[in-house]
């Protein structure tokens, strides 16, 4: 890749790439003739022309109002001109200097309409220029980069700093992405703007991955890459926005930009069914099929954004803990449904053939509120048989055997089956 220069300590826009954009500007519009072509020529007072050209608001997105510069020429090249003040030119317009600085080769053309998609392009991509304009009260930012292309002469960061109190108070990443822009737009060929985009694409995968949400519309995504690479977004502050937006129901400050983005786009962020379902497990885990089952889906998506927090499992678990304590006899407050129902089925299984997590659920939930193993015993003997459990069953049949009765027939009077 071609050597960029640095001057002063800061990148500047390589001749090469100045050239470059002149060039094939001119391919498709040839110079009409050899003089210099602008939107209107004021002869002033002081003898001297002035060639004064016109950015319209209209022929940029983000521009509030048009932007006047002008050069000054002892002649004016046979060319059609008015009298009068320039007071007013001088007031609000911006001054290049003399028309001899014009770049040689844009004589016949007029430089902004010429140039006018490069000026498009630049304004977009660097709204650093046009934010300066807004908070400046003025458009010497703007200014600066025209008068570069006018002239095609490079322009440094220093350049717009010393105009612009806005861009001069610029630092950390938005510095960085306005110093890599004046290397030039192309990435293939700046590998400092290059390196702030592979950056960006990167952090923005991992908070993909990291929260699971591959659902997230694409113009969220692109928004969010562009305001990273910009440095409008931290890395921190990148990170802590993705967040609030997966998990809508997390407290904190939610950009304002972001949030009118989508307000008018109409764009919303799916469910994030993988923390869902992780929320679903831990609940199952600590409370069964029968107490997590009375939780609503609204239920499961608070639960998932509790998980967002980095202490969310724990912080969960406690919220799940005190939901459990709640509702079991005293010897099982303080443990869980995976440890305790471990002695559970034990038991049941000495009295039928337990089917914990269907026909038999509720019976378990019960056994939990109970705190005496007799009365626990009593009530497994009495649902097993209720349901015409086939181990339940044989054990009585086993048990009636040994004491003499035998062959046994169970009656549907008995049994409750027929």
């Amino acid at each position: 890749m071609e050597e960029q220069e640095i001057i002063d300590g800061t990148f500047v826009l390589s001749d090469e790439e100045l050239n470059k954009i002149v060039e094939e500007a001119l391919e498709n519009a040839p110079p009409i003739d050899d003089m210099p072509v602008s939107d209107q020529i004021i002869q002033g007072p002081d003898g001297l022309f002035y060639f004064v050209y016109t950015l319209e608001a209209e022929d940029i997105e983000g521009l509030n109002s048009d932007v006047t510069v002008y050069y000054t020429d002892t002649s004016n090249y046979k060319q059609n001109y008015t009298r009068g003040s320039v007071d007013e030119l001088k007031a609000s317009g911006l001054s290049f200097g003399s028309l001899a600085e014009v770049d040689s080769r844009l004589k016949g053309r007029n430089p902004i309409h010429l140039l006018l998609d490069d000026l498009q392009d630049e304004l977009i991509l660097n709204d650093y220029l046009l934010k300066a304009a807004e908070s400046d009260g003025n458009f010497a930012a703007v200014g600066v980069f025209l008068e570069s292309l006018f002239e095609g002469k490079p322009a440094s960061y220093v350049d717009y700093a010393v105009v612009s109190p806005y861009i001069n108070a610029l630092s950390g990443d938005q510095l960085t992405y306005f110093q890599a822009m004046a290397l030039g737009e192309d990435p293939a060929a700046n590998a400092s703007l290059r390196g702030l985009q592979d950056k960006a694409k990167l952090e923005l995968a991992g908070l993909v991955g990291k929260y699971a949400q591959y659902e997230i519309p694409q113009d969220v995504l692109d928004y969010l890459y562009n305001q990273r690479v910009k440095g409008i977004l931290t890395k921190d502050t990148l990170a802590e926005q993705f967040k609030l937006l997966v998990f809508p129901e997390l407290p904190g400050f939610r950009n304002d930009d972001i949030q009118e983005f989508m307000a008018e786009r109409e764009l919303s962020i799916p469910d994030n069914l993988s923390f869902i379902d992780k929320a679903k497990d831990q609940a199952n885990a600590k409370l069964g099929p029968y107490l997590s089952g009375l939780f609503t889906d609204d239920d499961f998506r608070t639960f998932s954004n509790v998980l967002a927090d980095p202490n969310g499992a724990q912080l969960l678990d406690s919220q799940l803990q005190t939901v459990w304590d709640e509702n079991v006899a005293d010897k099982y407050k303080g443990k869980d449904y995976n440890t305790s129902i471990i002695g559970i089925r034990t038991m049941a299984n000495r009295y039928g053939r337990l089917d914990e997590l269907g026909r038999d659920r509720d019976m378990v939930y019960n056994l939990f509120t109970t705190d005496d193993p007799a009365e626990q015993r009593k009530q497994m003997t009495a649902h097993f048989l209720n349901v015409g459990d086939e181990g339940a069953l044989q054990k009585m049949a086993s048990d009636l055997k040994g004491l003499g009765f035998s062959p046994v027939y169970l009656s549907p009077t008995i049994t409750g089956q027929g």
